[in-house]
């Protein structure tokens, strides 16, 4: 039996946690999802407890890597579990949270699948109320290396509470060659109350494509995704009140044609 796309994962992040950090692109994409997220949490939307009504609340960072998302909200939650494949990836993760004088009660890494077919414990083992629950599940670029993208959104949405928020962020399918020129929106779906359409200026025509010669290449499964695709994607989940954004600026992204691809911004709430 061949190697799954989680088992290359799993190789391939082992060997580049040490060094992807450092990457001067992949420090400027944190800094704008950081960026974003402490910025916009009104626009995330997660429903805090509020008066006598005292209860723990939980984020849950899916293939965390370095825990870019525990890192801006961590502030919001009683605690953090980040997960991930990768050994390295969570030192990353337990790095992070010794940076911001966090212990394991606030913020903690946690190995396992929880996207696979078949469901397997994780490392440390957590039970079915630790990993169920969740105010707030995050899947920041990591989509594009999962196989079965419908079955993950599934996945992810079910380990919610209900009215707790499913956001990801991920590369966004563009072709500018159908937009005016220098020209593209940012758009939210319009059946919510406040949406808005803004517009920035670009010189740029990006198809969103990584080269299949790109070294993490062999590890993806999409190059990126279509407002639609996302949408329909939390449909299928369970999940509603959905918005999409795209970022108001591009990013330089070795391996990809054109040189510089475009972050979205996506949430929805389970019903």
């Amino acid at each position: 039996m061949g190697q799954t796309l989680a088992d290359k994962n799993q190789e391939y992040w082992n060997n580049a946690s040490h060094h992807v950090f450092k990457d001067k692109w992949i420090q400027d994409m944190q800094n704008q999802v950081l960026e974003f997220l402490t910025g916009n949490v009104d626009w995330i939307g997660v429903q805090f407890p509020t008066g006598d009504n005292e209860r723990q609340t939980k984020l849950m960072d899916y293939a965390c890597g370095n825990g870019i998302v525990s890192r801006s909200l961590h502030h919001l939650f009683s605690k953090c579990i980040g997960i991930d494949l990768s050994a390295g990836m969570l030192d990353e993760y337990r790095a992070t949270a010794a940076e911001l004088g966090l212990d394991n009660s606030r913020m903690s890494a946690v190995q396992g699948n929880l996207l696979a077919p078949t469901l397997t414990p994780t490392t440390p083992p957590l039970s079915k109320e630790e990993l169920d629950g969740f105010d707030l599940v995050a899947i920041c670029m990591a989509l594009h290396h999962v196989e079965d993208i419908a079955l993950a959104t599934k996945r992810l949405a079910e380990r919610l509470r209900p009215g707790g928020v499913l956001l990801i962020i991920d590369w966004a399918a563009r072709d500018l060659s159908n937009e005016p020129e220098q020209q593209a929106s940012v758009q939210t779906t319009p059946s919510s109350p406040g949406d808005h359409h803004d517009h920035h200026h670009h010189h740029h025509h990006v198809h969103g494509v990584i080269d299949p010669k790109h070294p993490a290449a062999h590890t993806m499964s999409h190059n990126s995704f279509s407002r639609d695709q996302i949408l329909s994607l939390f449909e299928q989940a369970g999940c509603a009140e959905s918005q999409f954004m795209l970022a108001d600026r591009l990013s330089p992204v070795p391996g990809a044609r054109g040189g510089q691809m475009q972050l979205f911004w996506a949430r929805a709430t389970k019903l």
